[in-house]
C-alpha cells in the first residue's frame, strides 16, 4: 500500500529537493552548447560523425532510463526507493563526464568518434542512476496540484543556476582568448580545466539534494510491488501500461518534439552567434546568461500564474508559442533585411533581449511539463492501484532521447550541408553557408515550434479531472 506523504514540505527541504537539478543544468549546458563544438571545431570530428555519435549516446541512454526508473520504483530497503541511486550515481557521473572533455590527443577520426559514443553514453548513463529517481521525487514529495507546480518550478529555477555557472565560469574564465586562439572556444587546453571544475560540481550537487531530503524518507510513497529479480518483460509492461494512458502519449510527444527543436538550437547556438551575427566570445558569454535569467523567471513565474490560469495545459501552450516568436524574431528580421548589420552593438541588443525573452517560455513550459507527468503518475494509480513515478519520468527521457536526438543529427547535417568547416571564421565563411544556417535557426525552428503546439492542444486531464483523482485514490487510502 502506497504512504503518500502528507508532512509539511518546509522550504529548507523544498530547496534541497530543487538544488539538485543544478547538475542536471551542468551537463544538459555542456552537453548542448560545447560537446558538438569541442569535437568538430577543436578536435576536427566530422560534423556528420560527431552528431551521430552523440545521437548513438542518446538513444542507448534511452533504454536504459526505463530500467532505472523500475529499479528504482521496485526498491525497497531503509533508504526508500530514491536515495540510493542518488547517493551512488555521484562520482561514476563525474568520472564519465571528465573524460568526454579529455580524450587523448591525436586519436584518429574512427577512435575520436568511438571515444565520443563510449563516454557521453556512460556520461548520459550514469546521470540517469540519479535523475530518474531525483526527478521521480516531484511526484511524491507532494501529491496536491499546486505544490507539485512549484516543486517543478524551483527545479527549473536551480537548473538554471547551474546553465548559468557552465556560462559565466565556462565563457569567462576558461574559454576566454588569448594571442594564440582569439576565440578562447577553440583552445585544446581550456577543456580539461572545464571538465574538471564542473565534475566537482557534479558531485557537490548530487549530494547536497540527497542529504537535504534524506529527511523525507519516511513520508514517500514506497515500492507496492512485492520484491522480485529484474524482468525486461516487467519494464515493458509497466512502460506499456504508462504508454496507454491518452494524456502520456501527448507529453510524451510534446516533449519529443520540443526535444529536436532544443536538441538542434543548442548546437548551433555557438556557430550563430559567432558567424552569423558575428559577436565576440565575450559578448555570447553575455547573451547566454542573459537567456538564463530570463528562464529563472519564467519558472519562477510559473506558480503564480497557475493560480491565475486553472489550466496546465494552456500555460504550456503559451510557454512554446512565446519562445518560438521570440527566439526566431532576430534571425527572421535579418534575413528579410530588417535588423542591423552583423557585428553591430545594436543587434547584440537586439538578439540579447530576445533570447532573455524567449527563454521565459521556455522556464515555463519546463515547470509546466514536469507537473503535468506528475498528475498523470496520479491517474496511474487511479488506474491500476501502484505508484510508479519512475517508470512515467523515464518512459518520458526514453522517448525524448531516443527520438528527440534527431535535432543534434538535423544540426550536424546542417553544418555539413552549409559546408562549416573546421575552425570556420566570419572571414572563411561563405555567405550562402551563413543563409543556410539561418534558415534552419529562423523559419526551421518555428516550424518546428508550431507542430510541437498543434499536438500539446490534444492533452485533456484537466485540473477538475485531477481534483476528482486524487479523491478517488484518498477514499481508498483512508483507514476504516
Amino acid at each position: 500500500m502506497t504512504t503518500a506523504s502528507t508532512a509539511h514540505l518546509g522550504w529548507r527541504v523544498r530547496l534541497m529537493f530543487a538544488f539538485g537539478q543544478i547538475p542536471e543544468g551542468v551537463q544538459s549546458t555542456a552537453f548542448g552548447f560545447f560537446l558538438l563544438f569541442f569535437y568538430n571545431q577543436v578536435l576536427g570530428l566530422s560534423g556528420a560523425y560527431a552528431s551521430a555519435a552523440i545521437v548513438i549516446a542518446q538513444a542507448i541512454d534511452a533504454v536504459i532510463d526505463p530500467i532505472v526508473g523500475n529499479w528504482s520504483d521496485r526498491t525497497r530497503g531503509t533508504w526508500g526507493r530514491r536515495h540510493p541511486f542518488m547517493y551512488a550515481a555521484a562520482i561514476p557521473f563525474a568520472v564519465c563526464f571528465y573524460l568526454l572533455f579529455t580524450p587523448p590527443p591525436g586519436l584518429p577520426q574512427l577512435e575520436l568518434f568511438l571515444w565520443l559514443v563510449v563516454f557521453s553514453t556512460l556520461t548520459r548513463a550514469t546521470q540517469s542512476f540519479y535523475s530518474i529517481p531525483h526527478t521521480a521525487m516531484t511526484a511524491e514529495l507532494s501529491m496536491e496540484y499546486h505544490e507539485r507546480t512549484r516543486l517543478s518550478a524551483l527545479r527549473s529555477v536551480f537548473g538554471s543556476v547551474g546553465t548559468l555557472m557552465v556560462f559565466l565560469i565556462g565563457l569567462q574564465l576558461y574559454f576566454r582568448g588569448t594571442p594564440e586562439y582569439p576565440n578562447g572556444q577553440l583552445n585544446p587546453e581550456a577543456y580539461p580545466l572545464f571538465a574538471a571544475t564542473f565534475a566537482v560540481v557534479l558531485v557537490v550537487g548530487i549530494w547536497i539534494s540527497a542529504l537535504g531530503t534524506h529527511s523525507q524518507i519516511p513520508y514517500l510513497p514506497q515500492a507496492t510491488t512485492q520484491p522480485s529479480r529484474f524482468s525486461v518483460l516487467q519494464v515493458l509492461r509497466e512502460a506499456g501500461q504508462a504508454f496507454a494512458l491518452r494524456s502520456f502519449q501527448v507529453i510524451v510527444l510534446t516533449a519529443v518534439l520540443w526535444g529536436m527543436t532544443m536538441g538542434m538550437v543548442s548546437a548551433l547556438s555557438i556557430y550563430l552567434g559567432t558567424l552569423y551575427f558575428q559577436f565576440s566570445l565575450q559578448l555570447i558569454g553575455l547573451s547566454f546568461p542573459a537567456s538564463v535569467i530570463g528562464g529563472f523567471l519564467g519558472a519562477a513565474l510559473a506558480t503564480p500564474l497557475a493560480r491565475l490560469v486553472p489550466e496546465k495545459k494552456t500555460l504550456y501552450i503559451a510557454g512554446l508559442v512565446w519562445y518560438g516568436l521570440w527566439n526566431t524574431g532576430p534571425i527572421i528580421l535579418s534575413l528579410l533585411g530588417l535588423a542591423p548589420d552583423p557585428g553591430d552593438m545594436s543587434l547584440f541588443y537586439l538578439v540579447m533581449t530576445a533570447n532573455a525573452v524567449s527563454a521565459m517560455g521556455i522556464g515555463l513550459l519546463g515547470v509546466m511539463q514536469g507537473s503535468m507527468i506528475a498528475d498523470i503518475t496520479d491517474e496511474h494509480e487511479a488506474r491500476h492501484g501502484s505508484r510508479n513515478e519512475g517508470i512515467y519520468y523515464a518512459a518520458a527521457s526514453f522517448a525524448a532521447k531516443a527520438i528527440g536526438g534527431f535535432g543534434v543529427i538535423i544540426s550536424g547535417i546542417v553544418v555539413d550541408l552549409a559546408q562549416i568547416q573546421r575552425n570556420a571564421t566570419v572571414e572563411t565563411i561563405s555567405a550562402e553557408s551563413l543563409r543556410t544556417l539561418a534558415f534552419a535557426m529562423g523559419p526551421g525552428v518555428l516550424i518546428m515550434i508550431a507542430l510541437t503546439v498543434v499536438v500539446a492542444s490534444a492533452y485533456q486531464l484537466t485540473r477538475d479531472e485531477h481534483t476528482r483523482i486524487r479523491r478517488a485514490i484518498d477514499a481508498v487510502h483512508q483507514p476504516t
